[in-house]
């Protein structure tokens, strides 16, 4: 009999929000497939949950794919994570993934915290019809092609980046759409969170020389005609 593989999300920053789902899965689970043994050892840690750990990130994904999957087919019981947040959304994991679909393998996806519906939501802004954009180019001019693409949506915008890239996004965001209201949540459910509202420049004057890295999020509103 096949096994399962479960896709696992996992606390944005504060270890309290993980649910009792995820907890009795990861105890039951054969081993757990994580995108870094640092981040993923940290959380078994802090739950006391001893199990072992196989990596799948974008340097393996293709070899540790195929590892997986033939322990799935010979029944074991496995569970996916990424550093923080839900698996495969903009992390690896897409071809383990589409091998279980093929071969009609059982997944369960068990839900958490998630960054980008937080995001969306504490924004305050018509969130009826919303485009996820993701991950821009890290090229500037490129990056900039890519915001121009999506300058008169008439649906609010999701944004994610680098950690270490928020000015420099903030800056073409402000170069492009001008006085267009934006949202910034960093370090969502960590005690280092912040909220920042307003123009692009607002916020770029509002952080000055402060040198702030971490995971963030922006939301820009709507077009407007």
């Amino acid at each position: 009999m096949d096994g399962v593989l479960n896709i696992l999300t996992t606390p944005i920053g504060d270890y309290s929000d993980i649910t009792l789902r995820a907890l009795r899965i990861l105890n039951e689970s054969d081993y757990i497939i994580c995108e870094e043994y640092r981040e993923a050892s940290k959380l078994l840690r802090f739950f006391e949950i001893k199990k072992e750990l196989k990596s799948l990130n974008e340097h393996n994904e293709t070899e540790s794919s195929e590892e997986i999957f033939n322990d799935l087919i010979n029944g074991k019981n496995l569970s996916l994570i990424s550093d923080c947040g839900t698996p495969v959304f903009s992390d690896p994991g897409s071809e383990i993934l589409q091998k279980c679909i093929d071969a009609n393998i059982k997944l369960e996806f068990i839900g958490g915290a998630n960054s980008v519906t937080a995001s969306v939501v504490l924004s305050g802004f018509d969130i009826s019809r919303f485009y996820y954009m993701g991950f821009l180019s890290p090229k500037s001019e490129i990056r900039k092609i890519e915001l121009n693409n999506i300058k008169y949506f008439k649906r609010i915008i999701v944004l994610m980046e680098a950690p270490y890239r928020l000015k420099s996004i903030l800056q073409d965001i402000r170069d492009i759409f001008g006085q267009r209201s934006i949202f910034v949540a960093f370090d969502l459910t960590m005690q280092s969170e912040k909220k920042f509202r307003g123009t692009a420049s607002e916020i770029l004057e509002t952080i000055g020389e402060e040198k702030l890295k971490g995971e963030f999020i922006i939301i820009i509103d709507k077009y407007n005609d």
